[in-house]
C-alpha cells in the first residue's frame, strides 16, 4: 500500500468575501526523481543492462515529442493520456479566429480510470502535521 503525506496551513483566501484565514490542504512534496535515478531503478528490476535501458528510454522519449508536436494524444499503457490542450480567444468573426487567437498551448495529462481506482483505493492518506503535534504533547 502506497502512502502521501498531507499537510495542513492555514492561509488567507483572497477572493473571499470574508477575507479570513481558510485551513487548505495538500501534499508534502519531496525531491523530484532524476531521469538517471530512473533508468537505474528500472535497469535493477528488470535485468536490462542501463545503458540499454537509457538507449530505449531516449528513443521513446523523442518518439513522445515528435507524436505531441504533431498533434497526436499518447496512451501511456495504465497510467492514463498526453494530450495537447489549446486555450483561445473567442472570436466574432472567422479572420480574427483561427492561429491569431491562440493564447496558450500546453500538454495535458488525464489520469486512467485504473490509475485512479489504484491511487484511491491503495493510498493512505497521513496527516504527519497532526502526528507529530500529538507525539510533542504526550510525554
Amino acid at each position: 500500500m502506497g502512502q502521501i503525506n498531507i499537510k495542513t496551513r492555514q492561509q488567507r483566501i483572497a477572493y473571499k468575501e470574508d477575507d479570513k484565514e481558510y485551513f487548505l490542504t495538500s501534499p508534502e512534496q519531496y525531491s523530484k526523481i532524476t531521469i538517471e535515478q530512473i533508468l537505474e531503478y528500472c535497469s535493477e528490476n528488470s535485468g536490462i543492462p542501463k545503458a540499454q535501458m537509457a538507449s530505449a528510454f531516449y528513443a521513446l522519449n523523442q518518439q513522445v515529442e515528435q507524436f505531441l508536436l504533431n498533434g497526436h494524444s499518447l496512451e501511456l499503457l495504465n497510467l492514463g493520456c498526453l494530450y495537447l490542450s489549446i486555450n483561445a480567444k473567442a472570436a466574432e468573426t472567422e479572420d480574427e479566429a483561427g492561429a491569431k487567437a491562440v493564447t496558450r498551448i500546453s500538454v495535458k495529462f488525464r489520469q486512467s480510470k485504473k490509475l485512479r481506482e489504484m491511487i484511491n483505493s491503495n493510498v493512505q492518506l497521513v496527516n504527519r502535521l497532526k502526528e507529530q503535534s500529538d507525539s510533542t504533547s504526550n510525554p
